[in-house]
């Protein structure tokens, strides 16, 4: 057993899911949860049937013991060991019960065969015991690593109280249960016993067969949904495609129509234009003959009233000619013949019931194409380099020699090494046109592979060539920071941020600071101190930069703090509590699209969302959806959520509905030991803190594993225990180096 690993979140491991304090006689229920006998009795009495309990952390249905009493639970033998383990561990600082006279000691001895606490009085006493003398016993004070270990190599006992703490040897195989030398001699006389060491053995096979045929079919399920993924974005894309199609058509079919429309609207203009410029003009010389007129029989009347008759004989003739020359026709007729009747728009009455009537086209649902269908040719392999793209040119034709790739059609591309390993990542189909299609793909290593062409599912063309590419690496290429409590010294940091100016913020944890850098390494400002009260820091952990120019950093107060640019208290929101607007020891923060603060609100298992000034807006997780919620991001659509005790990634869209997670326990890639910090790079790359496996890793979007950077140690490129990152804006990566007190930068 690893050490660091059994001291890893040593208290919250030993801390009932109810009641959050230390375990008091843990019992452990059929779905491998464990809670404090008294918990389990009182969530009993208020939960539903008497004879059955649901686990309050998952749920679960299960029975209770035949007695109808909660302490014939099995007993967590190894929570027991960790508590042991922890009070040795905090011995400094709190005092231990003893486990004779009930007497609380900070100066006591552990006895390793009776699993017991003595303080110094006892200890006397239990050493000159002759029963006692070949027990080993050792003071608090002086336990090394190996003396850990051995608490948790602690013997199991038999609860029952009249056995006198009698060691389980043995395994009643008729009653299905360990049982000690005193059971066997009372109550299992003649039963199919075993030593239980040997059947421990006989039941670590069947587990491990049983966990491995469980792995296989986690793994084809995975396998199957990552398949159902696929489908449903192809479905998606499909359907994306067809929408697109519908709305093509449906805007030809509106712009044709539009264009009919506007000739019509030209030719109505136009007559309408000629008609009106007819009536102007023949109107313009009518008002000139009324004019003629008007003016002759003005000079007529003036005749007749004013002359005498020798002016009327003598200008009778003048008159007759004024007159003659005024036009005497009234070519209304005329006019009407040159002028339309009127306007009528004459509906097409055919096509307006055919587009009634008829549909502007039918899906069809296509059954797949086989693959005898398809003839494939490939050539052009380039070289490539890990993580960016090369190319391959694919010919694919029918039998009929024409190309057949097209929506109908779900084409792909797998490019796999000779052991079966995908050694090529974001593989697509470029359509150039008559058959011809460039695959576009990334390289994920050097080596000989083979290109495999699939036409809905079924492969139609294989052949093997050479991927060229250099390795996938990331260069360190700075590192400053020293244990230490100087300004430009790091005492466990913890959070990292950066701004538009490349300027570094890093949470100096147990100097209770927050101090800035250039991208340089050069230290520029700090602020805060230690405290409790405003603008004082209490262990600092998780900080960002907020587009407003002011700093967010969440302490261990289970407060969020706000600074602006100069480092000056503005406000803080939370408080410790289980109330929506409240925190329970919060880690990592971010800003989301819309301006919102993101906090990983570990204690209350929950991720909360507020707005800049610190209202509570929403919440994601619940019951049973996070263990212990470390840090979580907006990437696109999604949030994404570090599981730390999970060791696991979560995905939920932006409503908080859970989509997929990837990841599990292990040192293997894709594999986590308690996730940290999460960034994303310019290429769109997750790159996730393995904090115990002591590296970053780098993945897609989907989960799908790219690469790693690091391992354990103190030398540059090295790590202990990475917590955070950040990405600069020349893309290069900002981590933090916990344990080795220092900020590193790699390219």
């Amino acid at each position: 057993m690893d050490i660091k690993t059994l001291f890893h979140n040593l208290r919250e491991e030993v801390s009932c899911p109810v009641c959050t304090n230390i375990y008091k006689d843990p019992k452990q229920l059929p779905c491998l949860h464990s809670f404090c006998l008294h918990c389990l009795n009182q969530w009993h009495r208020t939960s539903h049937g008497r004879d059955t309990i649901r686990c309050p952390k998952c749920q679960a249905l299960s029975r209770v013991p035949e007695s109808g009493d909660l302490k014939d639970l099995p007993t967590s033998f190894y929570l027991n060991g960790l508590i042991d383990v922890l009070k040795i561990r905090e011995c400094k600082t709190s005092q231990v019960k003893c486990g004779n006279c009930d007497k609380n000691s900070s100066e006591s001895s552990y006895c390793f065969h009776c699993c017991a606490f003595y303080c110094q009085k006892c200890v006397i006493a239990h050493n000159i015991m002759k029963n006692y003398k070949d027990h080993r016993v050792l003071a608090l004070h002086d336990f090394q690593d190996r003396d850990y270990k051995d608490v948790m190599k602690r013997p199991a006992h038999c609860p029952k109280e009249d056995h006198n703490r009698e060691e389980l040897k043995y395994f009643c195989k008729s009653c299905e249960i360990p049982v000690c030398q005193i059971c066997v001699t009372l109550d299992h006389g003649g039963h199919n016993m075993k030593l239980i060491k040997e059947e421990a053995e006989i039941q670590k096979s069947k587990m491990r067969s049983l966990v491995k045929r469980q792995r296989r079919n986690l793994q084809a399920k995975m396998k199957t949904v990552n398949q159902l993924d696929e489908e449903f974005a192809k479905l998606m894309q499909q359907g994306e495609d067809v929408k697109r199609d519908v709305q093509r058509l449906v805007d030809n079919l509106v712009a044709v129509i539009k264009a009919k429309r506007q000739n019509i609207l030209s030719s109505l203009e136009k007559e309408t234009r000629r008609s009106l410029d007819l009536v102007t003009e023949r109107k313009t010389e009518i008002q000139r003959q009324i004019t003629a007129i008007e003016s002759s029989l003005e000079n007529a009347d003036k005749l007749l009233t004013r002359s005498s008759n020798a002016e009327i004989v003598q200008s009778k003739k003048s008159l007759d000619i004024i007159f003659e020359g005024v036009d005497q026709t009234v070519p209304i007729d005329r006019y009407n013949k040159s002028l339309p009747a009127g306007f009528v728009f004459e509906k097409n009455i055919k096509l307006l019931e055919t587009v009634k009537t008829d549909d502007i086209g039918t899906l069809q649902i296509l059954q797949p194409t086989t693959a005898s269908h398809f003839i494939c040719e490939g050539k052009g392999i380039e070289e490539g380099i890990v993580n960016r793209e090369a190319q391959f040119t694919l010919t694919l034709r029918n039998g009929r020699g024409k190309q057949c790739y097209d929506k109908r059609d779900h084409v792909t591309m797998e490019i796999r090494d000779e052991r079966g390993r995908e050694c090529a990542t974001k593989v697509r189909i470029n359509d150039c046109g008559d058959g011809l299609y460039q695959i576009n793909y990334t390289p994920k290593y050097q080596g000989r592979c083979q290109v495999s062409v699939q036409v809905n599912g079924e492969h139609i063309y294989q052949s093997p060539f050479l991927v060229l590419v250099k390795p996938f690496q990331f260069k360190p290429v700075l590192t400053f920071g020293e244990e230490g409590s100087s300004l430009d010294m790091l005492n466990n940091p913890f959070g990292l941020a950066v701004n538009a100016r490349d300027e570094i913020a890093v949470s100096d944890n147990f100097n209770h600071t927050i101090k800035i850098f250039n991208s340089d390494g050069n230290y520029l400002g700090s602020f805060g101190r230690w405290g409790s009260e405003a603008g004082e820091l209490e262990y600092p952990r998780g900080i960002v930069f907020h587009n407003n120019g002011n700093i967010f950093v969440a302490d261990n107060s289970s407060r969020i703090q706000i600074f602006n640019g100069r480092g000056e208290f503005v406000r803080s929101f939370g408080g410790r509590g289980h109330l929506d607007n409240q925190l329970n020891d919060p880690l990592g923060l971010s800003v989301d699209s819309d301006g919102n603060v993101i906090v990983a609100d570990r204690g209350n298992s929950l991720i909360k969302i507020f707005s800049p000034d610190g209202k509570f807006l929403m919440k994601i997780g619940g019951q049973g959806f996070f263990k212990s919620p470390f840090h979580c991001i907006q990437y696109d659509r999604y949030f994404i959520v570090s599981d730390n005790d999970e060791d696991c990634i979560k995905v939920f869209d932006r409503n908080g509905n859970f989509q997929y997670a990837f990841g599990k326990e292990g040192r293997g890639d894709g594999e986590f030991r308690g996730p940290c910090f999460i960034a994303v790079n310019k290429s769109g790359h997750l790159m996730i803190c393995d904090g115990s496996n002591d590296r970053v890793q780098v993945f897609e979007p989907n989960g799908k594993f790219i690469g790693k950077f690091g391992t354990k140690g103190s030398s540059l490129g090295e790590f202990k225990f990475p917590t955070s990152l950040a990405i600069l804006s020349n893309d290069r990566i900002a981590v933090c180096d916990h344990d080795n007190h220092r900020i590193q930068i790699f390219e």
